[in-house]
């Protein structure tokens, strides 16, 4: 897309405004949670197209990794890696820098999950949960209680390596930016382990090549029909090993496996945590690939899970503010108006909308529905894992010390939200997969193991070591319980 027609979109004109000065766009982005500004990048990595003619030439010779029996063979089980890290913690009360023993467990981790293969082709491509949190006094080798360690994903590269992977990249596409991963010694970690990082930013979505994408369809999408990924991720004679980090999140409430598809799409299209108010505004030039009554369907579920009582569903009181303005259709109307004025009265009119329903309405249904629309439809990642060792919620980091792997993304997220004390049955994007077929989300019905050195040991979820990792659920902890 050509910037004079980008401008010409309600996305491009709220982006331009938020980078122009005090406009519509900044005045809707300290009411709307969900809306992201558009600044211009200072620099960048590699890109998606430098990342994919670095893996084309390196095939040749490459034996993909292949998993152990007992988890390629029990697709629905979860296996528990534990780290055994010693760690200190410094006179501010964090957690002192271990990055050795972090690219250890990396290294362990792999020779636990994986075996030599025996194919020649293809490539591996890692997507490790680097969503952001990098910087210059908060370097690589911290204990990072938000992103995936990266001494563990070269630790685990480098084992890789060992049994003959030697064609592997990953990716990030989120908040880092790649001055971030200059400042904080990413870059010089990634260039002694001779790992490429593909940077999938650009400024705006017509920037990507065709090339680059590849395109997926859900006819049967509840908010979405049609979303892309980013290349190598689903390309044919990719290996795809899909790391998250163990965290809390006050949309998803625990951000893990299922949600860490959206680091493989790109700019626009992987904003899943868009708001049901304002999705269709940031994001007009993509609405051709989204169901026109999302908004509909949405509310329409919302609703039958509140009478199911799923847990602190109404919690800040948004859909009774929302009822007594009048519901759908005073939002409706409002919404005309700002779709046909300008200037002043456009943003009085979005000011109206989001009066009407504020923009955290809705977010944990809109934000599940959506994830599952694309998950239900990819081809799924060859393993999931998630690296916990400093496991973060709203009361802070705890050393978890472990990593949980599976083929299920839903079942590893299970087990995993139980590790960090909630109950995956009552976790309304976990209940949302069951619902639609992805998974199970009963503990009681998810096989468990230990895996070591002995090999995989059967284990009942109720005997694991747990931790209290609080979620500041729609950023309202203060006003009501945390999940537990």
């Amino acid at each position: 897309m050509k910037r004079r027609e980008f401008l010409l979109t309600a996305t491009g004109a709220a982006m331009t405004a938020a980078i122009a000065g005090d406009t519509l766009a900044q005045t809707a982005h300290r009411r709307d949670v969900s809306y992201e500004p558009n600044r211009p990048l200072e620099s960048s990595g590699l890109s998606i197209r430098d990342g994919v003619k670095i893996l084309k030439k390196g095939a040749k010779g490459n034996i993909p990794p292949v998993l152990r029996e007992e988890i390629l063979d029990n697709p629905n089980a979860v296996f528990i890696i534990y780290g055994g890290i010693k760690v200190d913690k410094d006179e501010k009360g964090n957690f002192k820098p271990v990055p050795d023993q972090m690219e250890r467990f990396g290294n362990r981790v792999a020779e636990l999950v994986f075996r030599k293969g025996t194919d020649k082709r293809g490539r591996t491509f890692i997507k490790p949960n680097i969503v952001g949190g990098l910087s210059r006094p908060n370097s690589v080798g911290n204990s990072h209680g938000g992103i995936v360690h990266p001494y563990f994903t070269c630790g685990m590269v480098d084992s890789l390596r060992d049994v003959g992977n030697t064609n592997i990249a990953i990716g990030a596409r989120g908040a880092l930016r790649h001055p971030q991963v200059v400042e904080s010694g990413f870059q010089d970690l990634l260039d002694a382990h001779n790992l490429p990082l593909i940077e999938a930013h650009v400024q705006y979505f017509g920037d990507y090549k065709r090339s680059e994408l590849v395109w997926h369809d859900n006819p049967e999408g509840m908010v979405q029909r049609r979303f892309c990924t980013y290349k190598p991720v689903f390309q044919k004679g990719t290996t795809f090993v899909n790391i998250a980090h163990a965290h809390t999140h006050k949309v998803g409430h625990t951000t893990l496996t299922l949600k860490n598809i959206q680091g493989v799409m790109p700019r626009g299209y992987g904003h899943i945590c868009d708001s049901w108010t304002t999705l269709d505004m940031w994001r007009a030039n993509l609405m051709k690939d989204f169901n026109r009554d999302f908004r509909s369907a949405i509310e329409k579920s919302y609703v039958s899970h509140g009478d199911m009582r799923y847990k602190y569903w109404d919690q800040g009181g948004f859909y009774k503010t929302y009822k007594d303005a009048g519901g759908y259709e005073t939002f409706e109307n409002a919404l005309k108006t700002y779709s046909k004025s300008k200037g002043e009265a456009r943003k009085k009119a979005l000011e109206q909308c989001i009066s009407i329903a504020d923009t955290r309405i809705f977010w944990a249904e809109i934000w599940a529905q959506r994830m599952i629309d694309i998950d239900e439809v990819i081809p799924q990642p060859y393993v999931n894992m998630v690296e916990g060792v400093f496991t973060r919620g709203s009361s802070g980091t705890v050393l978890g010390d472990f990593v949980t792997v599976g083929r299920s993304m839903v079942a590893v997220d299970s087990i995993t939200s139980w590790i960090m004390g909630h109950d995956p049955r009552e976790l309304p994007y976990l209940r949302i997969a069951n619902e639609r077929g992805l998974g199970q989300n009963d503990i009681e019905n998810i096989p468990l193991y230990i895996l070591s050195e002995k090999g995989p040991k059967k284990v009942d979820y109720r005997s694991i070591e747990r931790h209290r990792c609080g979620i500041n659920n729609l950023g309202l902890s203060e006003q009501g319980p945390r999940f537990y």
